[in-house]
């Protein structure tokens, strides 16, 4: 996987379109920036330490990179299909202060399960450093839009956008099950 293809598998499997629809806000619908950073530093340091141990995490449940490879590009179309058929997350019951760093926006925002098992994939193929820079462009884009203020206008955008990188989604996936089909 080249870097472009990379940085669009994770901006694919963050879907920052469709994360922003359900970021903690603050009072004037924009993101509450001080906690989606925090919930972003989480999520960069989730993907450094997955991808870091991806060879001792893969070993230890005795699967091979390309193995897995292929049933990362399983579980990715799963949640694909899931994302089309409800484009707008789930309603998540917002942690009280700054713990909403953790839940909602770490986990199940930013550190979903694509985001998890493409950087367990990720980092035995393509390595610790390249899949981190994906990872962070990625998450850069979501802090950014978490500067969007929410209307039914932007809302619908949001949805929109978010439905189409979906569909960067879907290709990751094929992409990761015929790797993996390929290298086996």
């Amino acid at each position: 996987m080249n870097g472009i293809l990379l940085g669009i598998a994770y901006l694919a499997a963050v879907n920052p379109p469709r994360t922003r629809t359900a970021l903690p806000e603050d009072g004037a619908g924009r993101a509450r920036m001080a906690v989606l950073a925090a919930g972003a530093g989480l999520a960069l340091a989730g993907v450094l330490a997955l991808a870091g141990w991806s060879g001792p995490i893969l070993d230890a449940l005795e699967v091979t990179p390309e193995t897995f490879r292929l049933a990362a590009g399983i579980v990715i179309t799963v949640a694909a299909v899931v994302t089309l058929a409800r484009p707008r997350p789930a309603e998540e019951p917002e942690a009280p202060g700054p713990a909403a760093a953790v839940w909602p926006v770490l986990y199940p925002r930013l550190l979903s399960v694509e985001v998890v098992v493409l950087a367990l994939t990720t980092g035995t193929k393509e390595g610790v450093v390249a899949t981190v820079l994906a990872a962070a462009a990625a998450v850069a884009v979501t802090v950014a839009l978490g500067l969007v203020r929410r209307t039914p206008l932007t809302d619908r955008v949001l949805i929109g956008a978010g439905r189409l990188v979906v569909v960067l989604l879907t290709i990751v996936a094929v992409f990761l099950m015929v790797d993996g089909i390929r290298d086996v």
